[in-house]
């Protein structure tokens, strides 16, 4: 086993220690919990009632096939709510203070047919800790389809991926299915995953296990009890998984992905940061349409993707209050706080940089 080489971040300033001194203060004086609130336990049940039951609709209700059609796309924005706005908290640990409760939604991502085991290598050790650093954030690197960082090498192909995104972030999730199986290993190789003997029969056989119930409920079962064939079962399927990657690839890319970053003075990351690791996050990570109720609410908060990334074992019920602490913290100290006023600015700067990233003179 090889352990990976990770980079190197500054040592602890005064801002990051004022910062989380100041949170804590807030959760102090308040007596309040840093765990889920009630209206968010209520959306978790929401969520799954609404997956769950329009499932159950397609089954049983006799529903034409626009209906089904229609009722899919339903599935797929109600598996990227539950991915947002419980699975999510339960793996990062905030939805609930029993480990247990956690660990049981957590296992959503299992259940809609993602490795919670990976997910956690994945997102909370590396994308979370490593933050736009290509090689080890594995959300920036667009496995040679896209080019999300100057970093990256480009492709003749990344001239037109300001376009094709469209298509290909809908195989969001697929790709996550079906690259569980060998990203287990790698997450091995790599050091993040340290179970020994029967814990790794035992892990994987979990991961297969899982993969078995989603084709069983979304393919399996669906064909068995519908009049439909196999393919028309298949394509509901799809639908499904392509309308929730869409969802998930966009709100991912409009806090990380995005056109504020100065690439004209933007050298590749030679292995060390110039700052320390909160102040990292702030530089890479960018909030979006933070007074959308709405979207917060969908979304599961990840719309202050600033205050998730320097507090991620929060809940994300407490992110507006925790915005207003950390824009001070952050104006206090003369570090800028990166945000979008609106969905919209936040999507069309993540198109601008698509496109800027794909030209020939971004090298």
């Amino acid at each position: 086993m090889t352990n990976i080489v990770l980079p190197k971040f500054k040592l602890a300033t005064d801002f990051s220690r004022e910062l989380r001194s100041n949170v804590e203060k807030y959760f102090r004086e308040s007596k309040i919990s840093k765990f889920a609130t009630p209206s968010l336990k209520v959306k978790a049940v929401i969520l799954l009632v609404s997956f769950f039951g329009a499932y159950f609709s397609i089954l049983f209700l006799g529903m034409s096939w626009w209906a089904i059609l229609l009722t899919c796309v339903l599935m797929g924005l109600a598996k990227a709510g539950i991915g947002m706005g419980l699975m999510h908290d339960a793996n990062h640990g905030s939805f609930s203070k029993n480990k247990t409760v956690n660990k049981i939604f957590g296992h959503t991502a299992d259940i809609l047919g993602v490795s919670s085991n990976n997910w956690i290598n994945q997102h909370n050790r590396l994308h979370h800790t490593y933050t736009n650093i290509y090689e080890h954030d594995e959300d920036v690197h667009g496995k040679g389809l896209f080019r999300f960082t100057k970093d990256a090498p480009r492709n003749k192909i990344h001239k037109f991926q300001h376009v094709y995104w469209a298509l290909f972030y809908g195989f969001l999730t697929l790709g996550w299915f079906f690259a569980d199986f060998t990203k287990y290993g790698e997450y091995r190789k790599k050091g993040l995953n340290k179970a020994k003997g029967f814990a790794i029969v035992k892990e994987y056989g979990e991961m297969v296990f899982f993969k078995l119930i989603f084709i069983a409920y979304m393919i399996v079962i669906p064909t068995l009890v519908l009049d439909f064939s196999l393919w028309q079962v298949l394509i509901g399927a799809f639908v499904v998984e392509f309308v929730a990657g869409w969802i998930l690839a966009v709100i991912f890319s409009l806090a990380h992905v995005v056109d504020k970053f100065d690439l004209s003075n933007h050298d590749k990351f030679d292995g060390t940061s110039e700052d320390e690791w909160t102040v990292h996050q702030i530089h890479n990570t960018f909030d979006f349409a933070v007074k959308n109720k709405a979207l917060t609410w969908y979304c599961g908060g990840l719309n202050y993707q600033v205050i998730h990334h320097l507090f991620p074992n929060i809940s994300h019920a407490h992110y507006p209050k925790l915005y207003e602490i950390v824009k001070e913290t952050a104006l206090k100290h003369g570090i800028n706080y990166q945000e979008f006023n609106t969905f919209r600015e936040a999507f069309i700067s993540h198109l601008v940089f698509l496109r800027k990233l794909g030209s020939p003179q971004i090298a």
